[in-house]
């Protein structure tokens, strides 16, 4: 009760359906928050944005008196985000963009970041930090984090607009999140370069070494990535269009899949490990170091590709005909994510399901 409390009181406006989704078994979680609805410690508002349904959980003061009596700690930061963001409750925009922020939250949360600032290291200049940066630890940061440093940072800036929902920082790399819902969001490309670049500027001077920069795009189905791929690398489009300023686009679906997905991507022991145990007797490494495949099937016939990081920028720069193969090239990644690839990458490509399952 208290972890669902604590993030409905965080993000002001929390959606229903990611309420399973926090720590814990789906059933229980769910059986929680009908039960926190009924003790009246959250309300329930609905409206309509875009022909579809709202459903967000807001904080009452019984909520609020619940959380002080067993975390009194972490009550004026719950109390500043209530009076900092109620004008937010009025306007269903504004709501559905708090539910993209929870979202990431959530997200990043089941990826193994840290998201409580207590438990991270500042971004503020005046900031006090009990934490210095870890290299083997992912951190979270939420926009309102990152806009209140870049203002802290340099008192004449003004932190502009931008889609981004947060960035994830661990060792070197930095992921900048991004939610697109059921369709391609409205983007100024110029200005969310210049946001990335100020949030990495930030994360620079609080001892951060960003120098790898990735995109993750949270969507809530795959005909989002097939759109999206649909237009051509650094293509102008006042909806969103994929950028080689950024290493990576990773696509990631809004459930548990891409929560699991998301964890993988992160921990790159992990994710060596799972390649690994899908490599191994099954195919034969290349001859050569090569960016064009990753392995060779066991007759040296046919290149194998991994893809079940659903990296967009490497599916429209993949090499379908590598040189010194007579057959068309193997596509591996998970069994949700094939239709979908194959879709962008075509018929000359053969995509097969990832027999392995990802490891929780």
């Amino acid at each position: 009760m208290l972890v669902l409390l604590w993030h409905v009181a965080y993000c002001c406006e929390f959606p229903t359906q990611l309420a399973k989704r926090i720590e814990g078994h789906p059933q229980w979680n769910r059986h929680v928050m009908y039960r926190a609805i009924k003790k009246h410690y959250v309300e329930v508002y609905r409206c309509t944005f875009r022909q579809r349904t709202i459903r967000s959980m807001r904080i009452t003061d019984e909520g609020l008196a619940y959380i002080a009596e067993r975390e009194p700690d972490c009550m004026p930061l719950l109390i500043a985000n209530q009076s900092k963001y109620d004008y937010a409750h009025t306007y269903p925009e504004r709501v559905a963009r708090m539910h993209a922020v929870a979202t990431g939250l959530v997200m990043a949360e089941n990826a193994g970041a840290f998201i409580r600032p207590q438990d991270k290291p500042s971004l503020l200049n005046r900031g006090v930090s009990y934490y210095k940066p870890d290299s083997t630890t992912a951190y979270y940061y939420s926009v309102r984090e990152i806009r209140e440093a870049i203002q802290d940072y340099n008192t004449e800036s003004v932190a502009k607009t931008s889609r981004i929902l947060g960035a994830i920082v661990r060792g070197d790399a930095c992921y900048c999140l991004y939610y697109t819902g059921y369709s391609r969001i409205y983007w100024r490309q110029t200005e969310e370069q210049n946001s990335m670049s100020a949030a990495t500027t930030v994360l620079n001077a609080a001892g951060f070494p960003c120098t790898s920069v990735y995109q993750v795009l949270i969507g809530t189905t795959f005909r989002v990535a097939e759109s999206i791929a649909s237009h051509k690398i650094n293509g102008r489009s006042r909806y969103f269009t994929i950028s080689d300023k950024y290493g990576k686009c990773h696509f990631l679906s809004n459930d548990e899949n891409g929560d699991a997905l998301f964890r993988l991507i992160l921990d790159s022991r992990a994710s060596a490990q799972f390649e690994h145990a899908v490599m191994f007797d099954h195919y034969l490494p290349p001859e050569y170091p090569t960016r064009s495949y990753d392995a060779v099937t066991p007759d040296g016939c046919r290149p194998v590709i991994l893809a079940y990081q659903y990296d967009l920028i490497a599916l429209l720069n993949m090499d379908k005909a590598p040189p010194g193969f007579d057959e068309r090239p193997i596509v591996l990644c998970l069994d949700y994510q094939v239709e979908s690839i194959q879709k962008i990458v075509g018929p000359n490509v053969e995509v097969q399901a990832i027999p392995e399952l990802i490891p929780s």
